[in-house]
């Protein structure tokens, strides 16, 4: 039966091959759009887990600051089972090229407060910050691909400041002392400088733009974050399943506009299938008519039309998995360079991709297999 399946696409190789080639450009759409969306939902754990253990304090107006200053952060440390708290200062590493993505951000932190805020993660070349560091930085291993730096090296930071209506832009070069391990993570696209200097290059007196709170070891971080907002005024708290939750929640959005898109456009790629396997059933009628006439039975019919619509879906995703990984490596390669990777093609992209075109083949061949198989022998015999 295979090989009778093979043999009737192949006797059609133009509108197979255009069939074969709609199915592809859909599965192609799904490759990329999904590989965005798992690329985003890799970082997000990523960046979480390495912040899993911590207390997210915002001010009570909004997530942009101005309000929390280091005497806030001592508040939370007082705290009963908080363990160490400590701010953070975070700006666009250049402000007037904000990418729709966000882009490069600098943090500012206490250089004793890195290891905390950084966990695990290692230099691949020089040092972390040290206490009395002035204009330091340490990079993250995207910007230092995106800039071409190494320990040593000079990087321009800008910031902008607001001055009697109107924005002036300061410049100040920073020394990089160190380049971070990659971590899939945001903080691959960070420069991270002492917290003082931050402070006073942004203008912003001894602002920062959240508080980071540790919990004691055994002490439930759910139960802290309810007892920090209880005794520290004007604060939000986010403890880390709460965080968890809201980004989770964007992040289903997102997914669902990327999928719906991808899907759409294999969708429309499906309706090719269909089209041409009614036209081949059409031009096949008397040939149908032959086999039953000859002894074949219904589910043969059903089973020989719908495998020619399957085997299409399946060359379709193949093809479309191929082209599609081939675009995303080449985007990846091309971002690199500019500091950004937005795309992952997963085990899970894969398989649904190509489950998704299999799917889409046996499903669009669903309506010309059932004109062909209800057919009488001696109507279609009879078919000019």
């Amino acid at each position: 039966m295979f090989d009778l399946i093979l043999k009737n696409i192949t006797q059609r190789k133009l509108r197979a091959g255009l069939t074969v080639f709609g199915i592809a450009l859909g599965i192609l759409a799904v490759i990329v759009m999904g590989g965005m969306s798992e690329h985003f939902n890799m970082t997000f754990d990523k960046s979480i887990s390495l912040t899993a253990d911590k207390i997210r304090v915002f001010p009570e107006i909004g997530f942009g600051g101005g309000d929390l200053n280091n005497s806030k952060a001592r508040e939370v440390k007082r705290v009963t089972g908080v363990a160490d708290a400590y701010g953070i200062l975070q700006a666009a590493l250049d402000p007037e090229s904000l990418g729709f993505f966000g882009g490069d951000v600098v943090i500012g932190v206490q250089p004793e407060k890195q290891l905390s805020l950084l966990k695990d993660t290692k230099v691949t070349d020089g040092r972390f910050l040290a206490v009395g560091d002035g204009y330091r930085a340490v990079l993250g291993s995207s910007v230092a691909r995106e800039f071409n730096l190494k320990a040593g090296d000079g990087l321009q930071i800008k910031s902008k400041r607001v001055q009697r209506a109107s924005s002036i832009t300061h410049t100040r070069n920073f020394t990089v002392v160190g380049i971070m391990e990659y971590t899939g993570s945001f903080f691959d696209n960070g420069v991270i400088i002492p917290l003082d200097v931050a402070q006073k290059f942004y203008d912003r007196g001894d602002t920062v733009s959240f508080i980071l709170a540790v919990p004691d070891p055994d002490t439930d971080a759910e139960d802290l974050s309810k007892r920090i907002e209880l005794n520290v005024e004007k604060i939000k708290t986010f403890s880390p399943e709460q965080l968890r939750k809201q980004i989770e929640q964007s992040l289903v959005i997102f997914t669902l506009i990327t999928i719906s898109a991808a899907v759409l456009a294999a969708i429309i790629g499906g309706l090719s299938v269909v089209n041409t396997m009614l036209m081949s059933v059409s031009e096949r009628t008397k040939e149908f008519g032959l086999m039953k006439a000859m002894g074949a039975e219904t589910k043969d019919i059903l089973f020989m039309t719908m495998g020619e619509a399957a085997l299409m879906g399946i060359l379709g995703g193949i093809c479309g998995i191929i082209g599609g990984g081939a675009l995303v490596y080449y985007l990846n390669d091309y971002l690199a360079s500019r500091g950004t990777v937005l795309f992952s093609v997963t085990p899970r992209l894969l398989a649904i991709a190509i489950v998704f075109s299999t799917l889409l083949g046996v499903l669009s061949g669903l309506y010309p297999a059932y004109r062909a198989a209800k057919m009488s022998p001696m109507e279609a015999l009879r078919y000019e």
